[in-house]
């Protein structure tokens, strides 16, 4: 009988478990989500920490709970591994409480409705570790008002003031799934957005989101502002240095937003010089500049 197979990001059975083609695995797991890896990234994974693995965890169960595409780890290479470990370990406290709440929110269909939360299967949700800091941080939780648990036992339920977090979580573009996009609407640079930041953006699992492609009867700012605000994160594309893109790009910096910076290649230098400390990604043409906004949104934002 063969053994029954294990999760390489937690060392717990999988509850399922089948093969793509050759090495290349699909994987269900009660913990991590969904995810797809090959024999030699399980090998890989071994090696690492258990809080390494944690952080990987958290990284794909986080993609499960949203309805993202299903991360394909072969496909990740050393750098982006690196980078989503270092993202998912700088999580502060307070955002993994915040992400419990948002965990709360999505598992109350309606005011009162009881919440289960289990430590031993859940505590990805709140890029802990391990069940202990799970368990400690939903006990803040409790103390700070958030969830109450009935005097009669049983499921935990969002308060009115956890309510009322949740939806302060919300207005922070936390649970959109929209991508705006703040480029000229120059003619040249149709193909780049149809092809290149489009395509990169819908691959990932992303509505993208370009004003000057959208039918609207309100005035221009008004609807900028509206769709900022209700974004997750930003690609800003300076070719062509039009005033307006940077105007947005500084409006979602003020919001807190994440902005991905992009530029064609023969121009950056004359990229603004207030934005030059950013990572820019250079591009030569669209589908150049997908493939590496595919790689930075899995590296960065995802």
């Amino acid at each position: 009988m063969s053994p029954e197979p294990i999760c390489v990001l937690c060392n717990q059975a999988v509850i399922n478990r089948h093969t793509i083609e050759g090495d290349l695995h699909s994987i269900e797991c009660k913990i991590c989500g969904k995810y797809e890896s090959t024999d030699l990234d399980d090998l890989g994974f071994r090696e690492f920490s258990e809080r390494k693995k944690a952080m990987i965890s958290a990284y794909t169960r986080e993609l499960y709970e949203y309805d993202s595409p299903k991360p394909k780890l072969h496909t990740l290479s050393e750098n982006q591994i690196k980078s989503i470990i270092e993202r998912y370990k700088k999580k502060t406290v307070i955002e993994k409480l915040n992400n419990l709440i948002l965990y709360g929110g999505r598992k109350s269909h309606y005011f009162g409705q009881p919440i289960r939360f289990d430590g031993e299967n859940d505590y990805p949700i709140t890029y802990s570790v391990n069940k202990e800091e799970f368990d400690n941080i939903r006990n803040q939780a409790f103390d700070a008002g958030y969830f109450i648990l009935p005097t009669s036992g049983g499921n935990a339920k969002l308060t009115w003031e956890g309510w009322k977090k949740l939806e302060q979580l919300k207005e922070l573009g936390i649970l959109s799934k929209k991508c705006f996009v703040a480029m000229s609407c120059s003619e040249d640079l149709s193909e780049i957005y149809e092809q290149g930041i489009k395509e990169a953006i819908i691959e990932v699992g992303y509505e993208p989101i370009f004003i000057e492609k959208e039918e609207h009867n309100e005035k221009i700012c008004d609807l900028i502002i509206a769709e900022i605000r209700a974004c997750k994160f930003l690609i800003v594309d300076v070719t062509g240095q039009r005033q307006n893109v940077y105007y947005e790009a500084g409006f979602a910096h003020g919001l807190g937003r994440d902005v991905i910076w992009t530029c064609k290649q023969e121009e950056i230098e004359e990229a603004h010089f207030d934005t030059r400390q950013y990572n820019h990604i250079t591009w030569e043409d669209a589908q150049d500049l997908r493939k590496k906004l595919v790689s930075r949104i899995k590296a960065t934002i995802l």
